[in-house]
Formats: C-alpha cells, sequence, structure tokens
C-alpha cells in the first residue's frame, strides 16, 4: 500500500514540477536571452552560458505556451516563445502547441 501511495505522489508531483511546455524536451535548458548575429542565434542560459548557433543548420520551433525559450541538452535545437519570434523577425518555424498569434 505505501509503494501504491509513493508511487502516485511522484507521479502527481513531477507533473506538478514541469517546467518545460509541451512539445518542448522535458530536460531542455532554459535561456535567459535570443539574440541574432549575423547568420547564428546568440543564446544565453540562466547559468550565463552563452552558445552560437548557426541559423542555418538549427532547427527552430515556435512555442505559444509559456513564457520562456529554450535550448536542447544537446545544444542543437531551439524553442522560442511567440514573443522572442516576432522580437527577431524569424519566419518559417513550425509552431508547437496550437496556432501562433
Amino acid at each position: 500500500m505505501l509503494v501504491i501511495f509513493l508511487a502516485i505522489g511522484v507521479f502527481f508531483f513531477n507533473s506538478l514540477g514541469k517546467s518545460t511546455p509541451e512539445g518542448v524536451d522535458a530536460d531542455a535548458i532554459t535561456l535567459r536571452s535570443v539574440t541574432l548575429s549575423g547568420d547564428d542565434y546568440e543564446v544565453v542560459t540562466i547559468e550565463e552560458e552563452l552558445y552560437e548557433l548557426p541559423i542555418d543548420s538549427t532547427p527552430a520551433h515556435e512555442i505559444t505556451e509559456g513564457s520562456r525559450d529554450f535550448l536542447s541538452r544537446n545544444r542543437d535545437e531551439l524553442w522560442l516563445t511567440s514573443d522572442t519570434v516576432e522580437r527577431l523577425g524569424v519566419e518559417g518555424l513550425d509552431v508547437i502547441g496550437g496556432e501562433a498569434e
């Protein structure tokens, strides 16, 4: 009985603590900022790590849920909020989580 209770509790608290929107890898890195520099995305993580990712070879997705941008753990894929997409002026990204505004 205790094992069942613990399993239900772990499942419940894990779902409450989900920090990434639907469609974003659960282990994605939260970003502080995303800017464009020439042919690269410049992304800064919450931990102040800077990465330059080539626009033409880095898949980027527009997310309609949440207020944060994300980078995949292997640092080769981006999930950007609608606000970031609009601010950067990038077009043609696939939309995750419904229709973009």
